[in-house]
């Protein structure tokens, strides 16, 4: 076949411009096979994972120590503090008792050295829901309200109470008057595990929300006073320079058998609906149904709801739960939110 001059021009530009197609097809398919190929980074997208202390929060090693959490019922009258044993605490809860004192539960980790603790009082029912939120938990007590000793058979802790024990794993203290005269100690409850066996674990409990606070939001925090009455009147001041509540009592500081005043890294004021159901001033609260809560920490004044299901949680009101700062929590059990002022 002859071709002409213009033919043979039209085909030389034809096979010219398929093999530049065919050369910018294989660099495409080779710089995209190794961009496919390059190792992605989700650093920024995924939240960094930190082992944090089932009670406190704080951040833990590769291998934390197993402990089963203790909750110590700890009279808080008037003329018997300073009480002993307080500050080692993780978690303190203050709730009224009768005759408008208030009655404390201090919760620990096994594994925390305390000399002394107490002095130990009666159980409530409204704490066993508490101690409740600590699956596999011992539980300190003298005795009890008859509706706390009915159902203390049916909750999830081990149950020791001094009536029954005897000095097993608690003793008197001779310079007290009884009943404010009964003591433990971190020995007692380790005896207590040792005795009956007690899994050194955590793993049942779940934690609340602890965030570090990389800034302090100063403009956000707010002193707080709940005016339970006027003897057991309590103001948290919030120390700017040590970062932390400090409390007061009945218009004095509160101060641990250390000598040093009482603080907290968080305040958890929760509102539970209560009333009054005997002669001598007993109480019931509803530890279920949910209400309001108050969270005051170095990130500002929280503001949401409580709810218990699996355990008692806080919850904004677009369901995202509330952030505690890593640290020691008292928490304040308050029926109206009328006493609490900030």
């Amino acid at each position: 076949m002859i071709f002409s001059r213009r033919n043979k021009l039209v085909i030389a530009i034809t096979v010219v411009v398929v093999a530049v197609i065919l050369i910018a097809i294989g660099l495409w398919q080779f710089f995209n096979k190794k961009e496919s190929q390059a190792p992605i980074d989700n650093r920024a997208e995924q939240p960094e994972i930190i082992n944090r202390h089932l009670l406190n929060g704080q951040p833990l090693g590769d291998n934390p120590k197993p402990f089963f959490p203790v909750a110590v019922m700890i009279d808080n009258a008037w003329d018997i503090r300073p009480q002993y044993g307080l500050a080692p605490a993780d978690i303190i809860y203050e709730a009224l008792a009768e005759s408008n004192i208030t009655r404390l539960m201090a919760v620990y980790d096994s594994n925390s050295k305390v000399d002394k603790i107490g002095p130990v009082r009666s159980a409530r029912e409204y704490f066993l829901d508490w101690a409740d939120d600590y699956p596999g938990s011992v539980y300190m007590h003298v005795g009890g309200s008859p509706t706390a000793l009915a159902r203390i058979d049916y909750h999830y802790f081990e149950d020791i109470d001094q009536i029954g024990v005897g000095e097993t794993y608690f003793w008197r203290d001779n310079k007290f008057t009884a009943p404010r005269n009964v003591f433990t100690s971190d020995s007692n409850w380790l005896r207590v595990g040792e005795l009956r066996d007690l899994p050194r674990a955590g793993e049942a409990l779940i934690g609340w929300n602890f965030q570090e606070a990389s800034t302090t939001a100063s403009n956000r925090i707010k002193d707080l006073s709940i005016d339970y009455n006027e003897i057991y009147k309590v103001d948290w001041r919030y120390n700017e320079k040590l970062g932390f509540y400090e409390r007061w009592q009945g218009g004095e500081p509160f101060i641990y058998d250390s000598g040093d005043q009482a603080h907290a890294d968080n305040i958890i004021v929760q509102i539970v609906p209560s009333r009054v159901v005997d002669d001598l001033g007993r109480r019931v609260m509803d530890t279920k149904k949910g209400g309001q809560v108050f969270i005051f920490n170095r990130l500002g004044v929280q503001q949401g709801t409580w709810t218990r299901e699996v355990r008692t949680m806080f919850f904004d009101e677009n369901l995202k739960e509330l952030q505690l700062v890593p640290g020691k929590t008292w928490v304040q059990i308050i029926d109206s939110d009328e006493i609490l002022k900030y």
